[in-house]
């Protein structure tokens, strides 16, 4: 690994994320806060770009916006923003360092491509590793044309940046089995694992909370679901475990979030008069305070096939809202991991409704228990997880690499 300063002068840092949530905008904060120069990030997230124009040494450029209504205008989407970030980045390429995301997943071809013209420093933050979600849930073939050339075109790109960075171990390691580390100036993949701020998100009481009132939740235990509902999450079981749960008056499911199972959702509840399931679309995100201090309980769901493709980064914003966590796993994962290490919950199989209604009621019924794994959730979280560590392995890769000026402790 090189710790030379940069054989380029680099006079600003610019962010590429077409949906730069908190965990990629506070990142892209902790480095301008340690950049000398100009630190921009081009996003069109809606919550991102109406709240933080300007954010101490970050400015924000409005982008073309992600639109999931339907497989074409997402295509669409993905394309504009690509189109996008491509010009800015022929016209920046000379004196900017370009932190990209993986999604939209058409990006990093890009960027590579238009490497291959001009010279771009890039460091690639990986989220979610495609095509193997595709393939793991039958979507494309292993040996298909289309896998083979996408897999390829990622060796490409990693092999061509300066540093690789994903959020777990085990995606670290799939990474890595996939492309020579030792070609990236840093010399491996490094982890980055998801934080939460949490002196904005904490637990927060009943009484103190408007949301509670709103939904009129009461005492009731409230089992929370907050996030994407893509095809890689086991939120069939979760419904399924909501109607064999009907009968307990004391519990209520809460499922927030948008994506293609949203309205499988909305049907469920429906055809079977679930009156103890409230299903919300994705929340502004000043109120995620209020919507995950509302949970006692806490889902994350991988469906059978997700291991080591994915983290849900809404886990440490569970531990820092004070949440028992319930993780849909299976096998060796970085989730599974969390829960057992931190002793903040339990995990279950995907696709056994009947294993996961035992857990939750099993929790629930048990509020030594479940106080135990709330208290173990909220200071894990400011112990490991918190945004004032978070960044930390990442400012101090790009301190190796030249980017950012040494800074001691």
């Amino acid at each position: 690994m090189t710790t030379n300063k940069s054989s380029w002068s680099v006079t600003k840092i610019i962010f590429l994320n077409q949906m730069a949530g908190p965990l990629f905008r506070e990142m892209a904060e902790a480095v301008a806060e340690r950049f000398p120069g100009m630190s921009l990030l081009a996003t069109g997230h809606p919550d991102t770009i109406s709240s933080f124009y300007r954010h101490g040494s970050l400015q924000i450029l409005q982008a073309p916006a992600y639109n999931r209504s339907s497989k074409w205008r997402r295509a669409c989407s993905w394309l504009s923003y690509t189109v996008y970030a491509s010009v800015l980045v022929i016209r920046s390429h000379r004196d900017a360092l370009f932190v990209i995301s993986s999604n939209p997943p058409i990006l990093p071809p890009a960027m590579w491509l238009i490497g291959r013209i001009v010279n771009l420093r890039l460091v690639v933050v990986v989220y979610d590793l495609h095509p193997d979600v595709l393939v793991a849930f039958g979507h494309l073939s292993e040996s298909s044309p289309v896998a083979r050339i996408w897999r390829r075109l990622n060796r490409l790109v990693w092999e061509s940046a300066d540093l690789v960075v994903t959020i777990g171990s085990h995606m670290a390691r799939r990474i890595g089995s996939q492309h020579i580390e030792a070609r990236t100036r840093f010399g491996r993949v490094l982890v980055l694992p998801p934080w939460a701020d949490t002196d904005q998100i904490r637990p927060l009481s009943r009484d103190q909370n408007p949301l509670a009132r709103e939904l009129g939740l009461g005492d009731k235990r409230v089992v929370l679901y907050s996030g994407n509902l893509g095809i890689s999450h086991d939120i069939d079981s979760l419904l399924e475990a909501t109607r064999l749960l009907r009968a307990r008056k004391d519990i209520h499911f809460l499922i927030i979030g948008e994506g293609e199972k949203w309205q499988d959702a909305q049907d469920f509840r429906g055809r079977h008069c679930l009156e103890n399931l409230t299903i919300l679309p994705f929340q502004p995100e000043e109120r995620l305070p209020h919507t995950l201090s509302l949970a006692d309980l806490s889902v994350v769901a991988l469906d059978e096939g997700a291991e080591g493709l994915m983290v849900p980064s809404k886990t440490s914003y569970y531990m820092a809202a004070g949440s028992a966590i319930l993780g849909i796993c299976r096998g060796e994962n970085d989730l599974a991991a969390v829960i057992e290490e931190e002793d903040c919950g339990v995990t279950v199989p995907p696709r056994r409704p009947d294993v996961l209604r035992e857990a939750i009621g099993s929790i629930l019924a048990d509020p030594g228990q479940l106080d135990h794994f709330k208290r173990n959730a909220r200071h894990a979280a400011e112990l490991k997880y918190s945004r004032t560590r978070g960044p930390a392995p990442l400012l101090h890769a790009l301190e190796k690499l030249g980017y950012l000026p040494w800074q001691k402790g």
